[in-house]
């Protein structure tokens, strides 16, 4: 019977998970990952993760810290042309003044000077703009698709967060700053800089942004079919590694993972024929049976060859299928490449 022999471990202790989770190429779409990894709808997804982003300690300590963070903002020093009249606020351009008096009658008190001035477009400020972004962002992910009002707490806290970072960015000192993806060069610039510690708790944030939820917050999502699933799809990648088949970190693609030969389908729904769910190996797809503690193998069977597409399937109800499954996929390739 599947339950109890592919490992249904109990939720405090993940190591499948956590393995699994390790194995994603990074950096990744969190959202799409997430969507793969535990079958939710990216719009479902979105709110968690936008949620998690918002409410999170690095964004509380990021807007507490705003006050004093904008009375001491880098600046650099750069200079404009500004046309003076009757004064002189910077070196003269005479080229500039040249031509600006010609078209000025000859307007001898008419200068156009360099004028020094600060400037706040730099890489430090950014970053946090980028920050403050971020939770504006997640805030309106968390809860832009509520079909009506809802009065929850974590709910309210999100939208407080998200109205705060916003006021922020209209700042004067913020708002012409371009709204724009932040580079690892402005990152570095930022941490290694002398403004460092003024400039830490958007570091933080964007740390956290890149990777709002952590093993433990996504594997309590799963239910025990999808625990199920997820050890299936390990022990696979395990065994072709120990036949000597290295293979690449998983990548979310269309809701799938994807690892060279290996795919996971979550398939969520049932009913829904649009996708192959289950594990695909090469040609074979494998999945565990729908009713996990139902161990009627021509039933599953029967259930796994309806949704395949007519690809071959093998129903997983024990350890010993899994090797059976990677001895019939690694079959299936050699007939491929013999009839071609």
């Amino acid at each position: 019977m599947l339950s109890e022999p592919l490992g249904a471990a109990p939720m405090e202790s993940e190591p499948d998970f956590e393995e699994l989770y390790g194995r994603l190429a990074r950096p990744f779409d969190v959202i799409a990952a997430t969507a793969a990894l535990v079958g939710l709808t990216p719009i479902a997804t979105s709110q968690f993760v936008g949620s998690a982003i918002a409410r999170s300690a690095e964004a509380e300590g990021l807007l507490s810290t705003m006050p004093a963070t904008v009375r001491s903002l880098a600046t650099s020093v750069r200079s404009k042309n500004e046309r003076c009249i009757g004064e002189l606020r910077g070196p003269v351009l005479w080229s500039e003044t040249m031509s600006a008096r010609a078209s000025s009658f000859g307007d001898r008190d008419l200068f156009i000077c360099a004028t020094p001035s600060r400037a706040y477009d730099i890489d430090e400020n950014q970053v946090l703009v980028a920050a403050l972004r971020s939770i504006a962002r997640g805030a309106r992910d968390a809860s832009e698709r509520m079909k009506a009002p809802v009065a929850d707490l974590m709910l309210d806290e999100t939208r407080r967060a998200g109205d705060h970072a916003a006021r922020w960015l209209e700042h004067p000192t913020l708002s012409d700053i371009p709204r724009q993806r932040i580079t690892a060069r402005a990152i570095r610039r930022t941490r290694s800089g002398k403004h460092w510690r003024t400039y830490g708790p958007a570091l933080a944030m964007l740390e956290r942004a890149a990777e709002p939820l952590g093993a433990a917050e996504i594997a309590s999502w799963r239910d025990q079919r999808t625990r199920a699933q997820h050890h299936v799809l390990l022990g696979v990648v395990r065994r072709l590694e120990q036949q000597g088949r290295r293979l690449p970190e998983f990548r979310a693609e269309r809701g799938s993972l994807l690892s060279g030969p290996v795919q996971y389908h979550h398939g969520r729904w049932l009913g829904d024929r649009s996708t192959v769910s289950g594990i695909t190996i090469g040609r074979l797809l494998i999945d565990v049976p729908v009713r996990i503690h139902h161990d009627d193998r021509i039933r599953a069977e029967a259930d796994l060859a309806s949704r395949s597409g007519g690809r071959p399937t093998r129903a997983i109800l024990d350890e010993a299928d899994i090797d059976a499954a990677i001895d019939q996929a690694i079959e299936l390739a050699q007939l491929t490449r013999a009839e071609h």
